[in-house]
């Protein structure tokens, strides 16, 4: 709690006695005839039982309604030993005091006392709570000087709150706010809480956790969708290259050792044409061998020798290229990845978001490359 506010409440502490305005008309005492001079005073009449069921039948108050005299005469006097604790600053109690009071009757003076008890506890929600409670009914309950110390009290706490909207779609998820189940989804949790840094949380039964730490600054409204995800929703695959990549490697070393099959036939055709026109060569030739070959006999011998070396080369660079591709392909095999789905919205438009959150305000702000 700032200090300006608990200096601005330690006024209205010392000020406070009784809130004689509060406490119940039925206990006050009724006011008898007045005795001529020198004449002795009467006792003053004592309230009966009668007297407060008659005080409540005709009691216009509202808050006063269905509270029987009993309670009435219990709340007063747990009403007042608050007020002795709280004027001997021993806070702790005295809010157990107005509380127990509360049980009893739930008066608007009550709840601002317990206020000026919570707000040397450092409490601003439960101080806030309480503010309101005790300015429900307006000023009569209190007296115009206490009502309008309670506005301007409400209004120094709620700068240090913060009010929060938190959404969850999913059926049966847990919101969790700083540690306490506070929702079961569907649904759309509202509260007034400390201004700070918080942990949000959303779970269920096969989703990922979602966890956000948002710092909300006094005063703001933060209104925010916690998205649960699956796991496959969350999980990519990546690869060290495109998958076209070694499959092209291998398809090219099949190619090539297609084309050396095709090479290492016309070689092997090449070569039987040759040994073909030699033998032809040796029948005519009266030596008995080809002493005298033809460039056209040559030539297929030539032919023959290059295409079985280009072959040969072939099977070599295609055998490569295969194994090549093999192991690229295992290289290659995808590995899985968790994602941030927030910051890949974000890098998949371009754009950085941040949401703009004000008591009158409520938007996004984005920053980019275009």
């Amino acid at each position: 709690m700032s200090r300006p506010l608990v200096s601005r409440m330690a006024g209205a502490v010392c000020a406070l006695s009784l809130i004689a305005g509060s406490a119940p008309a039925a206990l006050a005492q009724p006011d008898g005839p007045t005795p001529a001079p020198g004449e002795p005073q009467a006792p003053p009449k004592q309230v009966t039982d009668a007297d407060l069921a008659k005080a409540q039948q005709e009691d216009q108050r509202p808050w006063a309604k269905g509270v029987s005299p009993d309670q009435q005469r219990t709340a007063l006097s747990l009403f007042n030993e608050g007020n002795q604790l709280l004027r001997e600053s021993i806070f702790p109690k005295a809010v157990e005091k107005y509380k127990e009071a509360l049980a009893h009757w739930d008066h608007p003076a009550i709840h601002y006392n317990l206020a000026l008890a919570l707000v040397n506890l450092d409490k601003p929600v439960e101080m806030h709570a309480s503010l309101v409670r005790a300015m429900a009914f307006g000023a009569p309950p209190l007296g115009e000087d206490k009502f309008a110390r309670a506005k301007d009290f409400k209004l120094l706490v709620e700068k240090q709150l913060a009010n929060v909207e938190y959404t969850v779609s999913v059926a049966g998820a847990k919101l969790i706010f700083d540690g306490e189940e506070v929702l079961t989804g569907p649904g759309t949790w509202s509260a007034l809480v400390r201004a700070g840094e918080h942990q949000v949380a959303a779970r269920a039964a096969g989703y990922v956790p979602t966890q956000l730490n948002p710092k909300l600054g006094g005063g703001e409204t933060s209104r925010l969708e916690l998205k649960l995800f699956t796991d496959a929703e969350l999980t990519r695959e990546k690869r060290k290259m495109p998958v076209w990549v070694p499959y092209s490697v291998l398809g090219a070393g099949v190619v090539i050792a297609g084309v050396g099959a095709l090479l290492h036939t016309s070689a092997k055709s090449s070569f039987e044409d040759y040994d073909k026109a030699v033998r032809e060569c040796a029948a005519a030739d009266p030596t008995g061998g080809c002493s005298m070959r033809t460039p056209t006999v040559l030539d297929l011998k030539s032919s023959a020798e290059t295409s079985q070396t280009m072959a040969f080369t072939a099977y070599a660079l295609g055998g490569i290229a295969v194994a090549t591709g093999v192991a690229l392909v295992v290289i290659n095999r995808p590995s899985a990845y968790r994602i941030d789905p927030f910051a890949e919205d974000a890098k998949a438009n371009g754009v950085a978001w941040t949401p703009l959150l004000g008591p009158d305000l409520a938007g996004l702000s984005a920053a980019g490359r275009f």
